[in-house]
């Protein structure tokens, strides 16, 4: 396959995201594919980089964060006529206001990697085009998807909430991990406390992770191990100090994708108690590892599980229900142990990294610039 892609990142750090990224950059190119990655922001993590196959081309440009300056967006436009694609992936859509004119007409593609909220555009953004570089002061990671020419929505759920909300269509293609990487659960039963682990930003206004603590204080012979940085970190440790359970809730911070891979079979559940999820990659290496899964209805993660068949599902943003839920798989773990293997087959028969590569390879051919 004679096709030149480059991937657009802003920085890669140790997160979900960014980490599939690697793994959709080296599948690709197995398949051929001349694959290339560009890093704006002087942000990544060494160890991710060297993940990388020798055969992508790695490009930094060493933009430092919150820089005023606009030369980045020269140099973004001169690498691209450099290396020339014949398709352009952005994995965050308002990059699309810093290509020029002849990299729009280029084959544009955009992934909505979590889910649409806030405005897509503002009305009149004359400002904005005068000094683009006013873009990056906007948080909302769905700005401009309708600009672009095609857009990818990372499950059905983001997909129909760009559409419903929005009026934007998407293709769905669904996220995917290295199913075969992850050390496996011994099957049997907890040894002790239920030892339950959450993999994810600490940002619980999104992913919840202050239900999981008050669904902790009320039910007994559990404990928690927190994976991941992020802004909550402060308030959710006073939150455990409150409710008294400093001793069953532990906060690791970030870990590695090999610590993943190796470490999630030492736990007993996986929960992802996440208010607003557009995926849930985490959820699905859970799966992988054998480990059984608890997450919140109506987002991606429970898109994963289909519902309860290959795990179970909690009301969303309810504390209380969670906890009725971890006490119930406490009292009935040979349930939860059925319930692994046909988990561990659906994750690898539909959320394998080398299907969704393979899909964005057969879905670059149908973007068009008609937008």
């Amino acid at each position: 396959m004679d096709k030149k892609i480059v991937h657009v990142f802003w920085g890669l750090g140790y997160g979900g995201i960014e980490t599939m990224l690697v793994n959709i950059a080296n599948n690709q190119v197995k398949m051929g594919v001349d694959v290339h990655i560009i890093i704006i922001n002087e942000i990544y993590k060494k160890a991710l980089l060297e993940s990388f196959s020798p055969k992508v081309k790695i490009h930094l440009l060493k933009r430092r964060p919150h820089s005023l300056s606009m030369k980045f967006i020269h140099d973004f436009n001169n690498l691209l006529d450099d290396i020339n694609p014949n398709y352009i992936h952005l994995h965050q859509s308002k990059l699309y206001f810093f290509l020029n004119k002849k990299n729009k007409r280029r084959g544009v593609c955009s992934t909505l990697h979590a889910m649409p909220q806030g405005v897509i555009r503002y009305k009149g953004d004359f400002l904005f085009k005068l000094w683009p570089i006013l873009y990056l002061r906007i948080k909302n990671l769905s700005y401009a998807i309708d600009r672009v020419p095609t857009a990818f929505s990372i499950s059905k759920v983001v997909h129909d909430e760009l559409k419903n909300k929005y009026g934007v269509e998407s293709i769905v293609i669904e996220n995917g991990i290295l199913t075969t990487t992850f050390l496996q659960r011994p099957q049997n039963m907890p040894i002790d406390d239920l030892r339950m682990v959450q993999v994810s930003r600490l940002v619980h206004d999104t992913k919840g992770q202050d239900l999981l603590i008050r669904a902790v204080a009320a039910t007994k012979g559990v404990t928690v191990d927190f994976i991941g940085e992020g802004e909550s970190m402060d308030f959710l440790q006073q939150l455990a100090t409150e409710l008294g359970i400093n001793d069953r809730v532990r906060f690791l911070g970030s870990k590695s994708q090999d610590y993943i891979r190796e470490h999630l079979k030492d736990y007993d559940l996986f929960v992802q108690p996440s208010r607003y999820e557009g995926f849930g990659n985490t959820v699905a290496e859970a799966m992988a590892a054998r480990v059984p899964v608890l997450v919140s209805e109506g987002q991606g993660p429970a898109e994963i599980t289909c519902g309860d068949n290959f795990g179970w599902t909690f009301r969303n943003s309810d504390a209380d229900d969670l906890a009725s839920k971890i006490k119930y798989i406490c009292e009935h773990y040979d349930e939860a142990l059925a319930k692994v293997s046909p988990a561990y087959k659906h994750v690898n028969e539909n959320y394998d990294v080398s299907v969704t590569a393979r899909k964005y390879l057969e879905n670059y051919g149908t973007i068009t610039n008609k937008k």
